[in-house]
Parts: C-alpha cells; sequence; structure tokens
C-alpha cells in the first residue's frame, strides 16, 4: 500500500453534521412561510424545501463554479414557490433569508472530529479542508468548530473558483499540500456526486462518511464508507 501523504476533508456534512443546525433551517423555512401567510406543517416546509434544494443541486451540479449563497437564494426561491408563492431572487425576505444560512451559532464539530485531525497531523500527515463554500460563509463557521489548530491549509470554492466536482479546487488543494502524488491523498467527505466523484477522478482514495448509495455507478462509489471520522485512523497509510 502506498504511504498517504495528506487527508482532504469536506467541512459541511463532515467535520460537522447538519442535524446540528435542523433548528436553525427549521426556523429559515417557517419565518419565510409565515411571512408570506402560509401556514403548512413543518414537515410539509422541510419537504417542499428538500425538493427545492434537490431541483437547484441537479440544475448546479454541472457548473464548474458558483457562489453558494446564489445556490441557497435560488433554493429559497424554489421553495417559496413550492408553497405556491410566486417569489424572486430580490425579494426581501429572500435576501434577508442569506443572512445567516449555515446557522453559525448552533454548530459544532463531530465529537471525534479534533481528536481524529489531531492524530493524523501528529504522523506528518498534511491535513487540509476543501469545501464548497462561500468565504464569507466559510469565516462565519470555522471558528464554532474549533479546529484551525489541526489544520494546515483551507481551499474554499470561492477562493478556487472551483466547486467539487470540477478539478480546479482539487488542483489548488494539492499544490497547497506541496503537489503530492493524488494517489497519495484521502479525500473524505459526505457527497458521492461531490466529493466521492471529484476525488477519484484524479486518482484521490475517497472515504465516504454515511450511508453509499445502493447500486451507485463506478465513479460515485467510494472506496471506504465510514460512520465516524476516527475509522479513518485505520484506513491511512502512515
Amino acid at each position: 500500500m502506498q504511504r498517504h501523504r495528506a487527508v482532504f476533508f469536506d467541512l459541511g456534512g463532515t467535520l460537522f453534521s447538519y442535524r446540528s443546525i435542523n433548528s436553525h433551517f427549521d426556523g429559515v423555512l417557517e419565518r419565510l412561510a409565515r411571512g408570506r401567510g402560509v401556514e403548512r406543517p413543518m414537515d410539509e416546509l422541510r419537504q417542499a424545501y428538500r425538493i427545492a434544494m434537490l431541483r437547484v443541486m441537479g440544475e448546479w451540479a454541472a457548473r464548474p463554479y458558483y457562489l453558494h449563497r446564489e445556490l441557497f437564494t435560488e433554493a429559497h426561491v424554489q421553495f417559496l414557490r413550492n408553497l405556491g408563492i410566486e417569489a424572486q431572487a430580490g425579494d426581501p425576505d429572500v435576501e434577508h433569508s442569506q443572512g445567516s444560512v449555515l446557522g453559525e451559532p448552533e454548530i459544532a464539530p463531530r465529537p471525534d472530529a479534533a481528536a481524529t485531525l489531531a492524530a493524523l497531523r501528529g504522523r506528518g500527515l498534511h491535513v487540509q479542508i476543501v469545501s464548497n463554500i462561500d468565504v464569507d460563509q466559510f469565516e462565519a463557521v470555522w471558528p464554532h468548530l474549533d479546529l484551525h489548530e489541526h489544520v494546515h491549509a483551507i481551499t474554499t470554492s470561492e477562493e478556487a473558483r472551483s466547486c467539487k466536482p470540477d478539478p480546479g479546487i482539487f488542483r489548488v488543494a494539492l499544490e497547497k499540500a506541496g503537489n503530492p502524488d493524488p494517489r497519495s491523498v484521502v479525500f473524505v467527505g459526505d457527497s458521492v456526486l461531490h466529493d466521492v466523484a471529484g476525488a477519484k477522478a484524479l486518482g484521490m482514495t475517497s472515504v465516504l462518511i454515511g450511508t453509499a448509495p445502493p447500486d451507485a455507478p463506478a465513479h460515485l462509489a467510494p472506496h471506504h464508507v465510514i460512520e465516524n471520522l476516527a475509522e479513518l485512523l485505520d484506513i491511512v497509510a502512515h
């Protein structure tokens, strides 16, 4: 087995679970709906948003680069339209909903995140965050995770002008890591479309945290599937 030189991590859904900000997202959706006079059960609002986000992600997936504030804006517009309300990106309530879309105060890292990153760095590995996120969103979220001392570098999609699975963001990250052979890099993420497909295309070892979709095509099938970040310590060769 080739010795690994670097481990790249996605951020949202990987180093922190989106479950930690569910209540914040519920509040955003409720305010948008109630502000337009819509009274629906929370489950219906969540379903309308899930459909909207899946539609937007599907439509935008082929774009090599986009700002996530614009993606979230479009998802909120589609959410309102799913409720039967005409909406536009420039509507004041839609624009206001972007102010704290990630629910920064509620974000917390996975329980084993700090220890796992510290252990990898202690082995002499380069540890880097490679995330599809705007710079301002990252700067709002990152201090709440308290993981900075365990990370060598950070690459956001806005900085790279490239969104996973586009290869550009991976190449920027590789350069920051000293241009190791991609086969010596492990990429950890929660999205088969963004993280697994993008990393595998460059020859990296892909690790999915969560559940792999059944019967996924070869380019979306991760090399490893984990439930907890600490499991990486048995995967990464050193």
